[in-house]
């Protein structure tokens, strides 16, 4: 009677000592150059010539002074505050969107109300919000300054490169796009992994840009949307 086998024996390749010493070294020397450089990475600038300046609807406070200061030192001619709308704080504000509570902001702060305009993103509209910021955007310019060769969009820290890659999928090659960053508080080169806050961010914008250079592709109605009456 054959006998039968329950195990069986088969040869295998494994890493031995020095193996396993130089994986971990690779390791250390990736999480390293991560730590290092993942802040100026994400947050990139690249300022170009233009006339107006698009405000995300995430801008901070902070920012608003700064953003001012820029607007009049490179003689812009218009800012155009986008964002969507609010999840709470109507009730005690009395504004929907992002885009209106920074342009009230900057109204508040002085700014000449003739060279700011919101352009909200339409009410219901809880996903791709960068994205649908530059179509609203985009589709605004193209009815009423059709002339625009090129913007800078304002983002905070860590999230510019994401909308710098997002707005230009939008506009160009009809407009150029360029980037002004505002730094954001507490997060620096050399900090952002000491506190949840900024570890999260991190994390979270490296995850958030990876995933639209390589898995977002806008739906052929989000790509039509500028047509659109």
């Amino acid at each position: 009677m054959k006998r039968i086998k329950l195990v069986s024996k088969r040869e295998r390749w494994g890493l031995t000592l020095y193996g396993w010493l130089l994986v971990g070294v690779a390791l250390l020397v990736f999480v390293g150059g991560y730590i290092r450089n993942v802040v100026p990475f994400l947050s990139v600038q690249n300022t170009i010539e233009a006339k107006i300046m698009i405000l995300e609807g995430y801008i901070p406070d902070h920012a608003y002074p700064i953003i001012i200061n820029i607007f009049y030192e490179d003689n812009y001619d218009l800012i155009i505050t986008s964002g969507t709308t609010f999840d709470q704080g109507f009730y005690i504000s009395g504004v929907e969107t992002a885009a209106g509570l920074i342009r009230n902001s900057l109204l508040n702060l002085g700014f000449d109300s003739c060279k700011v305009v919101a352009v909200p993103v339409s009410p219901g509209v809880f996903k791709d919000r960068t994205y649908n910021s530059a179509l609203y955007t985009k589709k605004y310019i193209s009815e009423n300054l059709p002339e625009t060769k090129s913007i800078n969009i304002v983002s905070l820290g860590t999230h510019s490169r994401r909308s710098k890659y997002l707005f230009k999928m939008v506009y160009e090659p009809h407009i150029n796009v360029g980037n002004i960053v505002i730094p954001s508080k507490g997060i620096s080169r050399y900090n952002w992994y000491k506190s949840s806050r900024g570890f999260k961010s991190i994390i979270t914008e490296t995850i958030s840009y990876y995933y639209v250079l390589f898995f977002f592709w806008p739906d052929e109605n989000e790509k039509s949307f500028e047509t659109k009456s």
